[in-house]
């Protein structure tokens, strides 16, 4: 996720480089992709844009160039700085202490094990997100003279579908077929129908968790993607010889690893069909002709959805959360050398 938004905004800032405004950077676009700008228009509803949106509108000149400066930003989110500091330094403290016990052939327990995963996942994050504001306090009002039907009717039939969200949904760029967060989030709206038109239309702001980039995603982020989940769910298996409790709590510990290793597998094994299905698949059996597997899921019944993402889904969910669970109850029976401190001074010997 966190790449994926960094993508849109990396394509974001090229995108206003090549329409002459190359003071646009990336915590403006991480800025507009989370609802940090809304349009006033004369008859429309005040309601949020994104960073291709607003490209949009200024290429087409219904727009003037936001001239916002990063300090600006900044200012609106003043506890950014320092929530990234406590977060790093608490990251760092256990990651030391992790390294000391595996250096010392201490014990680590099933919850530091997932603990270290999790970490993983926020450094992860922390890099990504390095240019995005912690959240948007108070957004900018960015106003323009032109009519939003007029704005409409200029993009021709493309702008005909009614939007779900805000008028300018017609910009929004499908999910891109090698997305490893796509398909999670598809199956969130299928399970819960949330992903469907809004009952107050247009919304008053963007939610903070998916961002399609407009290119779609590169070779080199796809791949990325891939290894990344691969080490997330390897490192658990550190745990595989780990004392636990019972036997029983081994094996679903094992059985649960291996599963979430076995949908990273069959994602990599289904997609690459998926795509190259997907138009010859769509052309025959449905209405629109479409070349991406979430798009032809899309055009599916309910019922045909609801039988194939929900059970993954569910499963995907169940996995994680009988890990987490395990990582808190296997505290009852820890083996004695989780006891055990460390010693500083052997890790540190110039201490």
């Amino acid at each position: 996720m966190a790449a994926e938004q960094w993508e849109s905004a990396n394509q974001s800032v090229q995108t206003f480089k090549n329409l002459g405004y190359p003071q646009w950077t990336m915590r403006h676009a991480f800025f507009a992709d989370m609802g940090g700008f809304m349009l006033q228009s004369p008859d429309v509803p005040l309601f949020p844009v994104d960073s291709e949106q607003l490209a949009y509108l200024v290429e087409k000149n219904y727009l003037q160039y936001p001239a916002v400066d990063e300090k600006t930003i900044w200012e609106r989110n003043k506890a950014d700085g320092f929530a990234r500091l406590v977060t790093s330094l608490q990251i760092t403290w256990f990651f030391i202490q992790c390294l000391a016990r595996w250096q010392q052939r201490l014990a680590l327990s099933t919850l530091e094990i997932t603990t270290f995963a999790t970490i993983l996942a926020t450094l992860n994050s922390l890099f990504f997100w390095y240019h995005k504001p912690l959240d948007v306090e108070i957004p900018i009002i960015l106003s323009t003279e032109t009519r939003i039907a007029v704005i409409l009717i200029d993009a021709g039939d493309r702008a005909r579908k009614p939007y779900s969200r805000i008028p300018l949904d017609f910009l929004k760029s499908p999910p891109a077929s090698s997305s490893i967060v796509a398909p999670f989030w598809f199956g969130m709206g299928v399970m819960f129908d949330f992903d469907k038109e809004s009952h107050s239309r247009p919304i008053k702001r963007f939610g903070n968790s998916k961002t399609r980039p407009p290119a779609g995603l590169t070779t080199r982020e796809t791949i990325y993607g891939i290894l990344f989940e691969a080490v997330y769910f390897g490192v658990h298996l550190v745990g595989w010889n780990q004392l636990y409790p019972t036997q029983t709590e081994r094996y679903l510990w094992r059985v649960c690893n291996l599963v979430l290793l076995g949908l990273l597998v069959t994602y990599l094994i289904v997609i690459p069909i998926g795509v190259v299905s997907s138009r010859p698949f769509s052309r025959r059996w449905q209405t629109n002709e479409v070349s991406n597997p979430l798009e032809v899921a899309a055009q599916l019944p309910r019922w045909a959805q609801v039988i194939i993402h929900v059970p993954i889904l569910i499963t995907y969910i169940a996995m994680p959360s009988y890990i987490l669970l395990e990582g808190l109850i296997s505290l009852r029976a820890l083996p004695l050398k989780a006891y055990v401190d460390i010693n500083w001074p052997d890790f540190l010997p110039h201490v």
